[in-house]
């Protein structure tokens, strides 16, 4: 029997979390889903470790922090695809070297180009380099994390096939202008708490209730659409079989 909307646990799909977090804080996020995305190599060597049922971890550079940028070794990266499905967090940022950080991703791009993943995609400050990027580099997993480009990039990265996790943090003009099917939600935590609203990973409903208002619908309908966008995604990537099964299962029933 299908799961009613009511019955589907929160979904994060972009969520700072200790890669040695603890069994009973993991229960303390009340099943919810979360995409744990990691800032450095030494954070997803330690997450690649871990098998978890709710926690989906990444493998991530995160371009804003100096030293995992100075530490990525392409070679050692690629081997970290065989036990994340996800990549994140990766991307540009407006602090820090633009040529390192091109480089970089664009060596994790060619990394993950043919390979079952998806991407969670940094750009604060940096939108239109992320998108060029992504247009010499398409990737069908990418995800635009927190994205606050133009109306031009963000139609751009419709046309590549992007979609896009946003927060409560963010406007409700940037919310509504991107399609309801492109949508997955996030909190970013622990980034933003007093604007999302999210005290724990994990904590999507705020976003949840302004979606609703937005489209004129249900907060109920809202989470299941949501989950349905990661089952779209995760089915045309292929990644939908290297997910926990746990999440599978989820998603399957959405």
């Amino acid at each position: 029997m299908s799961l009613y909307p009511d019955d589907l646990p929160s979904l994060d799909c972009h969520a700072h979390i200790a890669p040695d977090v603890t069994p009973a804080q993991i229960n303390a996020l009340a099943g919810a889903v979360v995409f744990a995305v990691t800032r450095t190599p030494a954070e997803a060597a330690f997450a690649g470790r871990r098998q978890d049922s709710t926690l989906v971890w990444g493998s991530g550079v995160h371009p804003g922090v100096a030293a995992a940028l100075r530490d990525f070794q392409p070679q050692q990266f690629s081997s970290t695809l065989r036990t994340h499905c996800l990549i994140g967090e990766v991307g540009l940022d407006r602090r820090g070297d633009l040529q390192r950080q091109t480089q970089v991703l664009t060596e994790v791009l060619a990394a993950a180009k043919d390979e079952p993943v998806l991407l969670s995609l940094h750009s604060t400050g940096r939108t239109g380099p992320l998108i060029d990027l992504l247009t010499t580099n398409p990737h069908p997993g990418a995800i635009l994390h927190w994205f606050l480009g133009s109306p031009e990039e963000r139609q751009q990265a419709l046309d590549l096939g992007a979609y896009f996790s946003v927060n409560a943090a963010m406007p409700d003009e940037a919310l509504a202008t991107i399609p309801l099917h492109r949508l997955l939600p996030e909190t970013d935590f622990p980034a933003s708490r007093r604007a999302t609203g999210a005290k724990l990973p994990g904590v999507t409903t705020p976003l949840e209730e302004r979606l609703a208002r937005l489209h004129r619908t249900t907060t109920p309908a809202i989470r299941r659409r949501l989950w349905q966008n990661l089952r779209e995604l995760t089915t045309r990537t292929q990644v939908l079989d290297r997910l926990p099964e746990p999440v599978v299962d989820l998603i399957l029933e959405a």
